[in-house]
């Protein structure tokens, strides 16, 4: 391919707002966004948007199919609980695949939650029993690549840490320079979560109803809480999803941080981008905007230009719809490639040789 290729799309979403027209110059890695074509180059009007990053901030990558992911519109992936020397080789640079991000294994007490529900596999949590054993757990995932720790409160499958331990988790986590989600499952577990100063619920809160004063307190230490609604019901909503929604509306009206994930791997999800979590997610209350921002990601507001994108990138074939209400079907349409890739896509019209003319 041509170092000199050029591709225009519809909009480019700029980790702020969508930009309008724009075209790129293909380097055969990465798209750069240019205000000139050269007389002499290899232009194509691709049309659709372009996504520098969609990310799924809940899955679990040793349940699912992960180049089916990557081709159903995820670019990244944040993988919540594995067994470590596993999880550790997603963490190569594999264009065919999400970009992934691990936690390691889940740190519970001794018996917890989640060692014997059966979907994860031996060595996928770690169980401690004090507080150097949890500081050593946090450790040991760190040292394994592990950028995110996550502990699990679920007093609905049994015992728990305590909050000695749990305080210890976050607290060494946070010197390791770790953020901490926590899986919280049963009455009073958000708020113990947030007490010791967790920086995510990775899934709204579904078992109680979160009051105003906890919701407005998980907004002031700037807590994100992960959505997914979808696990509830996978189309046919419970009653947990009626809770999970009504706590994810009230958090997002509040101004907390929603983030776009969908707990893959755990029953009969879509693959790659999930319309019916995002269209639960704004039933719920969940701005537009914000919408995109969950999954698409947000930058700096002062940082308005058109990124640089790639080497993933994730191409819906439309420009964006005016009708908020067809955002979840028309990012559901998405689908990640390289940008060598959606290169090649934009010159194929041109590559193909043209017939030859009539002798004279």
């Amino acid at each position: 391919m041509s170092d000199d290729a050029y591709l225009t799309v519809d909009a480019v979403w700029n980790g702020h707002r969508f930009l309008s027209t724009t075209t790129f110059r293909s380097d055969g890695e990465r798209l750069h966004a240019v205000d000139d074509i050269p007389s002499h180059a290899r232009h194509e009007h691709l049309g659709g948007t372009i996504f520098p990053r969609l990310t799924d901030h809940h899955t679990h990558v040793g349940l699912t199919d992960q180049h089916a992911v990557f081709s159903g519109g995820i670019t990244h992936a944040i993988d919540l609980g594995w067994v470590p020397a596993v999880a550790a080789g997603w963490l190569t640079d594999d264009l065919t695949r999400p970009s992934v991000a691990i936690v390691g294994s889940l740190i519970t007490c001794e018996g917890g939650y989640p060692v014997n529900a059966g979907w994860g596999p031996p060595g996928s949590s770690t169980e401690v029993g004090g507080e150097r054993e949890a500081r050593l757990a946090v450790r040991a995932n760190i040292m394994m690549g592990a950028s995110l720790i996550k502990v699990t409160l679920n007093i609905e499958a049994g015992e728990t840490v305590d909050d000695h331990v749990l305080h210890s988790i976050v607290a060494e986590s946070h010197a390791q320079g770790a953020p901490v989600t926590v899986h919280v499952q049963g009455a009073g577990q958000t708020a113990r979560a947030v007490r010791a100063g967790a920086d995510q619920l990775a899934h709204t809160p579904f078992t109680e109803r979160v009051d105003d004063d906890l919701i407005a307190e998980c907004v002031r230490r700037g807590m994100s809480w992960v959505s997914t609604l979808d696990i509830h019901g996978w189309g046919d909503p419970t009653e947990q999803h009626a809770v999970a929604s009504e706590n994810l509306g009230r958090f997002a009206r509040a101004g907390g941080r929603v983030l776009y994930g969908t707990d893959l791997g755990n029953g009969p999800l879509a693959v790659g981008v999930n319309e019916r979590e995002l269209r639960g997610m704004l039933e719920a209350g969940v701005h537009p905007d914000h919408l995109i921002r969950s999954i698409a990601g947000l930058r700096r507001p002062d940082d308005d230009q058109a990124p640089t994108v790639g080497p993933r990138l994730a191409w819906a074939p439309a420009a964006p719809p005016t009708d908020p209400d067809a955002l979840p079907a028309w990012l559901a349409t998405a689908r990640g490639l390289t940008a060598r890739a959606l290169t090649a896509r934009a010159l194929t019209a041109s590559d193909r040789p043209t017939a030859p003319e009539d002798p004279a």
